[in-house]
């Protein structure tokens, strides 16, 4: 399935409080450009994919080197119909490790990660600028060559390398949005990602779903409730 072998236990602060979630707010806010970064734990096994959201191109899902849809090279040339093994939505096509057709919401791709027996996830929820996420979609679609100011950039994963293929790419190109450092293991990518000030993150454990606000943002919360009575 695409993984990297190492702990298998979120990374969630102890400070931080835990809220029921609903299902429904995982769904894309058509007026909101939002990234989503996506631990999945299995075992011994965690896995790392990236889902970006902006007005003007819809969504995408990087699984680099992951299992979720067939490739576009599988694609029977006779009847243009997918051999469909179960991975994920037969409807979807993957082309250098970018879901390329009928993109997974969070849901749908939880959904699937269920069906592989993932015990836990950490999905971490970033707002960003329309503009900022249609410059990212563009990379994350089409790469970059070497006359990029940020140099040459390509989707396809070695297996085992997805946390170190998104760590990349989060410090090369996202970097006004998140600062991290290029590390190999999943769970030392979570680690940075708790830091880095995240709406929120949603907790998906042994099917249920519940999210953590920051501690910093929470109090600002509270002061404007205070503050509004």
């Amino acid at each position: 399935m695409g993984c990297c072998v190492h702990r298998s236990c979120p990374m969630l602060p102890d400070t931080w409080n835990e809220n029921e979630c609903n299902s429904r707010s995982l769904e894309d806010d058509f007026q909101q450009a939002t990234l989503h970064v996506m631990v999945m734990y299995n075992g011994p096994c965690t896995h790392v994919a990236l889902r970006l959201y902006c007005k003007k191109e819809g969504a995408i899902f990087w699984d680099p080197a992951g299992g979720f849809a067939n490739d576009k090279v599988y694609v029977n040339p006779e009847n243009q119909e997918f051999n469909f093994d179960g991975s994920g939505n037969p409807d979807s096509i993957r082309l250098n490790d970018v879901i390329i057709k009928s993109v997974p919401s969070i849901n749908q791709y939880l959904v699937w990660r269920k069906f592989i027996d993932t015990h836990a996830a950490e999905i971490f929820e970033f707002i960003i600028p329309q503009d900022e996420a249609e410059e990212l979609w563009t990379i994350l679609r089409n790469g970059t060559k070497r006359s990029h100011p940020k140099g040459a950039f390509h989707t396809k994963a070695v297996g085992g390398t997805c946390g170190l293929s998104i760590a990349k790419f989060l410090h090369r190109f996202a970097d006004d949005i998140v600062e991290v450092k290029t590390v190999f293991y999943p769970h030392n990518l979570a680690k940075q990602l708790y830091k880095q000030n995240p709406e929120r993150v949603i907790i998906y454990r042994d099917e249920k779903l519940y999210y953590y606000i920051p501690p910093e943002r929470e109090d600002k919360r509270l002061l404007s409730k205070k503050t509004k009575l």
